[in-house]
């Protein structure tokens, strides 16, 4: 059966890609606005969560919210961060994006991108090394919610990679995409992203998404030119007098 925050919102894309539903301590539904709060998939740090366009209706969910447990995040709709209170509003909040694709958005044949990228081991050492560089990987070799990883090799060197994991009722997610600094404007990031959408694809799945700064022009131009499209902007955050604690994942 349907959680009932996909029941009250079921076109919201933040719902139906990202929530895990595992992650849900508590929540409310008021009509089409929801709250909830869940706990991060790294470090426990709890993130109250609401989503509507009201924001007179959106505090009134945090706060009936945040007076059950003690939060240490916020996480709102970009278009609604702007309209909270002071005390809710995070100095530099995280600003994410969605964006997803399906084999009909397929800008046009993958194979001659993807050709470039293999997959590799899931505990290649050289992983981690490699995603150092990046400010938003979260997954690293080993992860037990990887599906498979993939790369771009240099001799022996690896240059560029990224993985797929199931979060959400097993929906395929782009993650930990990377390509080394020194490697950039090669089409290596484009060869790995090809990789994966079209394994996807090919067997069976009719969708694939991914998270990304939203001010990553770069990124957006790449995925854009694959045929991914952005379908919604997320803000997030430590609540202020909280300390933070280690956490890279999007909100």
């Amino acid at each position: 059966m349907q959680h009932p925050l996909r029941q009250a919102r079921p076109d919201d894309p933040f719902l139906r890609y990202h929530l895990d539903e595992s992650q849900v301590v508590d929540f409310l539904v008021d009509e089409d606005h929801v709250g909830f709060i869940r706990a991060g998939r790294r470090s426990g740090e709890l993130w109250v969560s609401a989503l509507g366009d009201d924001p007179g209706r959106i505090l009134e969910i945090i706060d009936f919210l945040s007076a059950r447990r003690q939060v240490d995040g916020i996480h709102v709709h970009d278009h609604v961060y702007a309209l909270l209170p002071e005390r809710l509003r995070i100095p530099d909040p995280g600003h994410w994006s969605i964006w997803l694709i399906t084999a009909p958005d397929v800008a046009h044949d993958l194979s001659d991108w993807a050709r470039g990228a293999r997959e590799i081991d899931a505990h290649d050492a050289r992983i981690d090394p490699l995603l150092s560089h990046s400010d938003s990987a979260y997954l690293m070799a080993g992860d037990p919610s990887i599906r498979r990883w993939v790369g771009v090799l240099d001799g022996p060197r690896l240059v560029a990679v990224g993985a797929e994991s199931d979060i959400a009722d097993g929906i395929p997610h782009l993650v930990s995409i990377c390509t080394d600094p020194e490697q950039r404007r090669h089409g290596h990031g484009k060869a790995v992203t090809a990789q994966l959408v079209s394994g996807a694809f090919e067997r069976g799945e009719s969708l694939v998404y991914l998270e990304m700064y939203a001010g990553n022009k770069a990124a957006a131009s790449l995925y854009r030119s694959l045929g991914f499209r952005e379908v919604g902007r997320y803000r997030s955050g430590w609540i202020p007098g909280r300390a933070p604690r280690p956490a890279r994942e999007p909100a």
